[in-house]
């Protein structure tokens, strides 16, 4: 007869299966669903904010922003799927061009409000931003740094609506350097900056993230998660970053970890060899955006 004991780890070993078939299915469920999603928003006519567009963009961001235990393996899964490969990095264009977009509409419309901060309230992910602004700062402060300290800051790839340094401004009052690649964004978010802030808060430079000299004069950097879209253009900016910062200065590089990578690109550890690695943040909240805190040996 087979001992009771013998049956029970019989039983763990069937429901462990069972489990990972249940995995299994959820994540080839998951990953047609996001494949769904990605040519229903490749198939728009554009990408602005409009109630179909904001609709499929609402369903992505809400099946990327599930994390934790079994949905780890569940991500690892989802982002092994060959329907998922062949659409990632098509994925993180449409993404980058509809939050851009995004950011254009509502910074045009803060930019012309008679009260930008009333305006800018409506701003749906909002909240969002502030409370990735106040992780980023606690964190710095877990590993002995003062942002409001700093005598300069500098935010590379803002966009048009550069609510991370609106939102780091309020919190610190330490003036930045924002730069951007694009007129359009350097514009619109100079326009949006000055309305919400007031004159000098903010100063706009167009400029290619690895390109932008005066960063060499910061003592903190904040790398936006869409400031080069692949790995090679990230490498690239790392590198002469490290090459510009001055010892001692610290960078913040926002990435993405689990089904989130699905809307930004994540950096990898091969990624960050030569820097000093203080720590990593990864959100189980409604913040998309991993933190990585470097700092220049």
């Amino acid at each position: 007869m087979t001992p009771v004991a013998g049956r029970g780890a019989v039983h763990r070993v069937i429901a462990e299966v069972g489990d990972l078939a249940l995995l299994n299915d959820s994540s080839l469920d998951l990953a047609a669903r996001v494949a769904a999603l990605y040519e229903s928003l490749r198939s728009q006519p554009d990408l602005a904010p409009s109630s179909v567009v904001d609709r499929l963009f609402g369903e992505l961001v809400e099946l990327c922003g599930e994390h934790g235990g079994d949905l780890s393996l569940r991500a690892a899964g989802v982002l092994d799927d060959e329907r998922i490969t062949s659409r990632l990095t098509g994925l993180h264009e449409v993404c980058a061009e509809g939050e851009y977009l995004l950011e254009r509409h509502w910074a045009s419309r803060i930019a012309a409000a008679p009260r930008p901060r009333e305006e800018l309230a409506g701003f749906p992910y909002l909240e969002n931003y502030r409370e990735l602004t106040r992780l980023e700062i606690n964190l710095l402060r877990c590993f002995g740094v003062e942002p409001s300290a700093a005598e300069r800051i500098c935010f590379l790839g803002a966009g048009p609506l550069p609510l991370s340094a609106v939102c780091l401004y309020d919190e610190l009052a330490v003036p930045m350097d924002v730069v951007d690649r694009s007129p359009d964004a350097v514009t619109l978010g100079s326009a949006c900056g000055e309305a919400l802030l007031g004159p000098g808060a903010l100063r706009f430079h167009r400029a290619d993230a690895a390109d932008f000299e005066p960063v060499a004069e910061a003592d903190i950097v904040v790398l936006g998660a869409l400031a080069g879209l692949d790995q090679e253009a990230k490498n690239v900016i790392l590198g002469s970053l490290w090459q510009r910062l001055r010892p001692g200065a610290v960078l913040l590089v926002r990435s993405a970890a689990g089904l989130r990578r699905l809307l930004y690109p994540a950096i990898g550890v091969q990624e960050l060899s030569g820097w000093e690695q203080l720590g990593v943040l990864h959100p189980l909240n409604d913040v998309i955006n991993s933190v990585i805190v470097l700092r220049r040996p």
